[in-house]
């Protein structure tokens, strides 16, 4: 990524009521390493995820609860006090959640405090629980670290408008490793890829654009910690202090339900985090991961090896893909990958993922089906290549439309003995 340490010209105000910041990016990429040293610094406090903003868009889209009806002056501050202490989250370690003010050890009352002797906002909502818990650790500025939060930087925007926000990038490669290993992560590489994929592309226009953000790599905060921190302090209009490099007590912090995927945070950076998949990943997923993620790994400065000619697309849609992952393995090794070197290129290979019946390729529409066949018959004349991910034989009689779209496919069948994809 060219412009990925570009320190942009507007910065945060170095005044004590510097304007909050937020951490965001693609979950196990860092954040909670990034938060923990930015904890470490005199000025700044971090508490633990609040998942405030993915909340306020579940209530809205879910329960239909506009967030102008939290902050009516009318009603000013029960339905916010309300909204704070319903948000809660998945502990892991037990069948019960975790609420987000006892995470910020407040009580109800002291919220509820807080948020009348203010200004109707949503930006008081969620100041109501990290303000006291800054004042509590004798700082001056708060910041916000929720991961999937890259999804609502532009909800962070309209509401917090001066607030700089950090963007950490990882390699996605080991991101899926460290996905496949954690109880709430990807059942296989290809889910990882694919969840990498929709986090990064959701706010990749904002952070184009937007002047007050900022992103670094996660490999560069590990190699050159202290020369990043600087960057990243100057960004933010505040001086680097040393002790941001000892994260021992604010990595613990941040890890409030003590969870082991977090334990990294609070020990001394290890350069041996960094491209742990040249070690785990078989030359294959590899090449499935460059096949998936090529266009976004050289966006990052990241390596790319294979050598991918063909533009490839997925029938009947991606979500198979994820069902049939096993069997995409070889599909990359004949040259095809699914994402355009080109705005305007077109597909010249098509692959056929599972079986037209089991998978209701076609739903109740009769055309649908004759529109398969049709197809796999032209991209045959054309030439186009065609391979076919035929998952589970299917011996009984299931319609012949279904039938001649196997026979048609037949041909094409990919064969794979290949190591299964979910393998961690």
């Amino acid at each position: 990524m060219n412009d990925i340490r570009r320190i942009n010209d507007i910065r945060a105000t170095d005044a004590p009521a510097a304007p909050p910041v937020f951490i965001v990016g693609v979950p196990r990429s860092g954040t909670t390493l990034l938060a923990a040293m930015l904890a470490a610094h005199s000025r700044m406090s971090c508490g633990p995820e609040t998942h405030f903003f993915r909340q306020l868009t579940k209530s809205e889209t879910s329960f239909g609860v506009d967030p102008d009806s939290l902050v009516d002056p009318q009603t000013w501050p029960s339905p916010a006090l309300d909204f704070i202490c319903s948000i809660t989250h998945s502990s892991f370690s037990s069948a019960e959640r975790l609420r987000l003010t006892d995470k910020y050890q407040l009580q109800k009352d002291q919220i509820e405090s807080f948020l009348a002797a203010r200004e109707p906002s949503v930006a008081n909502m969620l100041a109501s629980v990290a303000q006291p818990f800054m004042e509590r650790m004798g700082k001056f500025r708060w910041v916000e670290k929720t991961p999937d939060h890259i999804q609502s930087v532009r909800l962070i925007r309209k509401y917090f408008a001066d607030s700089p926000i950090l963007r950490i990038v990882r390699d996605p490669r080991d991101v899926a490793l460290s996905l496949r290993r954690v109880p709430w992560g990807a059942m296989s590489f290809m889910e990882a890829f694919s969840y990498w994929r929709a986090m990064d592309e959701s706010s990749d226009d904002f952070f184009k654009t937007d002047q007050l953000s900022y992103s670094l790599r996660y490999e560069d905060l590990i190699a050159s910690p202290k020369e990043e921190l600087i960057r990243v302090c100057e960004f933010l209009g505040e001086d680097f202090e040393e002790s941001m490099l000892d994260t021992s007590s604010t990595g613990k912090m941040l890890n409030s339900r003590n969870v082991p995927w977090k334990d990294k945070a609070s020990q001394p950076v290890d350069a041996t985090r960094i491209s742990l998949w040249k070690k785990e990943f078989s030359p294959e997923q590899n090449q499935l991961a460059e096949a998936m993620l090529g266009d976004r790994l050289e966006v990052y400065g990241y390596p790319r090896e294979a050598q991918l000619n063909e533009l490839g697309e997925f029938y009947p849609n991606h979500e198979l893909a994820l069902k049939y992952a096993d069997g995409l393995l070889p599909i990359p090794a004949k040259g095809v990958r699914f994402w355009k070197v080109d705005p305007n290129e077109k597909p010249t290979a098509l692959v056929y993922l599972g079986d037209p019946a089991m998978d209701h390729w076609f739903g109740e529409q009769k055309l649908a089906s004759l529109s398969a066949v049709w197809d796999i018959f032209t991209t045959t004349l054309s030439k186009k290549h065609i391979y076919w991910i035929a998952g589970q034989e299917i011996n009984s009689w299931t319609g012949l439309s279904s039938f001649i779209v196997r026979r048609l496919l037949r041909p094409h069948k990919v064969e794979t003995d290949w190591a299964p994809l979910n393998h961690a």
